[in-house]
């Protein structure tokens, strides 16, 4: 039998049959690793940041750590650890309480299996604990010093790359620390490869200057228009299929740029057309309103998730730009970020939004624009990942390049959404945070009204209604 049609086209945490090498990424990537430098791989998302590692680091065979928001560096060091069979437990405490325990200042011992006859054996002040199983030698360590933790992991002597997949994920102060500590790792020989959903160049660097020269980044963007025509003619060769060019060049303009999209497309092309596995039997698709109908579908489902993705951004949170100044309406400046996005469109943001327009637009209308100060941008701009996080928007699809000083889309979905949705009417139906203020703001008032005494409301009533207003 046959590949399957999921295994040759669409987007998977495992290379599809699909794939092609590109020697400029591909090459890059492949010289990284033979080099003793941290490797950071990095572009929007959906772009082969995964399965370009995973095909020439197979993540069976090496040490995977998924991040999530709420990790900590420590909890990255504990499934390091534990993936590699070593065991931590918290010095003092009953095997209950330090199963999972990783707080700063808490001495802990790490357990590490001894394998054999070329395994260290116990010395000195080293406990070796023996059960019918296995066999632990016992170390003192801080979980939360990097040369404690890679001493441990070069005593397992695997020689395994850690790959920390979904990077971003990390808030900015766990992703400085961690920055830090790669620098020691690096020097002890553990290697890590890290994959970021991002687009500016030395992201880690920025925040440790030493890494430049101990760090490989391998961008996985751009795709060049014939690296889009190798993915179909290979897959279709895996599927014993023909594509004619009018389907392959409607699905290359579809898919702006977007490897992760022209997959899609092609998958469900295949799909509408009845080929879901290798054919015994060759034929071409050349039916051009296949990729017509392929690309409604997928907008469908695309512009679902982006449009809840966007109502999320724009309702804001304490400490994103939603913020209260002198008894004033809060600026709610997500709300009026989203509208500038939506106001600009695809044209506007395809090459990244620069910060001074971002600005302007948002002064223009907005409620309080002249209250709109440089430090309330950076507030709103440099806590984009860190929102997007609190509202579980995975991958993120906006961020913003310190660098370059742009808004950039990170989720190459997004464009496809930007071009064939109706971002007019998502603007009129985006829920308008001001509505709310002001009639919390009504309540509060009348409140205080009604707390006045009785003889202070009648002198006010007497006052008169302009009076009043004054």
């Amino acid at each position: 039998m046959g590949p399957k049609l999921q295994e040759v086209f669409g987007v998977s945490a495992a290379p599809v049959l699909s794939y092609v090498t590109r020697p400029d990424v591909d090459g890059k990537f492949q010289e990284a690793l033979g080099s003793d430098k941290q490797v950071v791989v990095y572009g929007a998302s959906k772009q082969g940041k995964t399965s370009l590692v995973s095909k020439y680091l197979p993540f069976e065979k090496n040490i995977v750590v998924r991040m999530t928001p709420a990790m900590t560096t420590q909890d990255i060091y504990h499934a390091v650890l534990r993936e590699l069979g070593i065991k931590v437990k918290v010095a003092g405490k009953s095997a209950q309480e330090r199963e999972m325990s990783t707080e700063a200042g808490i001495k802990f011992t790490a357990m590490i299996p001894l394998f054999g006859k070329g395994s260290t054996q116990a010395k000195g002040s080293l406990a070796a604990t023996r059960t019918e199983e296995e066999q632990y030698e016992e170390v003192p360590f801080n979980l939360g010093l990097a040369q404690d933790v890679s001493e441990l992991i070069k005593r397992t002597g695997t020689g395994k790359f850690i790959i920390l997949e979904n990077f971003h994920y990390l808030d900015e102060d766990r992703q400085k620390q961690f920055a830090f500590d790669l620098r020691t790792f690096q020097e002890v020989g553990v290697r890590f490869v890290i994959l970021g959903v991002w687009r500016e160049k030395n992201r880690l660097a920025q925040y440790v200057g030493d890494l430049l020269d101990r760090t490989v980044e391998v961008p996985v963007e751009p795709w060049e228009e014939n690296d889009f025509r190798r993915v179909a003619e290979t897959g279709a060769e895996k599927l014993n299929i023909g594509f004619s060019p009018i389907v392959v060049d409607n699905c290359v303009q579809g898919s702006f740029s977007s490897v992760g999209v022209f997959q899609e497309l092609l998958k469900e092309v295949c799909r509408l057309a009845g080929v879901t596995e290798h054919r015994q039997m060759k034929e071409t698709i050349n039916d051009g309103d296949l990729v017509k109908k392929a690309t409604a579908t997928k907008g469908e489902e695309y512009g679902s998730r982006h449009q809840r993705a966007l109502e999320s951004i724009a309702a804001g949170y304490s400490g994103a730009g939603h913020t209260e100044r002198e008894g004033n309406v809060p600026l709610f400046l997500p709300y009026y970020l989203v509208k500038t996005i939506l106001e600009a469109g695809y044209p506007g943001i395809a090459n990244g939004m620069p910060r001074n327009v971002i600005q302007d637009a948002i002064k223009r209308m907005h409620h309080r624009g002249e209250d709109v100060r440089p430090s309330d941008m950076s507030n709103l701009l440099y806590n984009l990942a860190k929102l997007q996080a609190a509202k579980s928007i995975s991958p993120p699809i906006i961020d913003f390049d310190r660098n370059t000083k742009r808004l950039q889309v990170v989720d190459s979905t997004f464009y496809f959404f930007l071009k064939f949705a109706n971002l007019k009417e998502i603007e009129s139906e985006l829920p308008n945070p001001l509505e709310g203020a002001e009639t919390v703001r009504h309540a509060q008032v009348m409140a205080q009204f009604d707390a006045i005494e009785p003889e202070d409301k009648a002198q006010f009533d007497a006052i008169g209604p302009e009076d009043n207003r004054k």
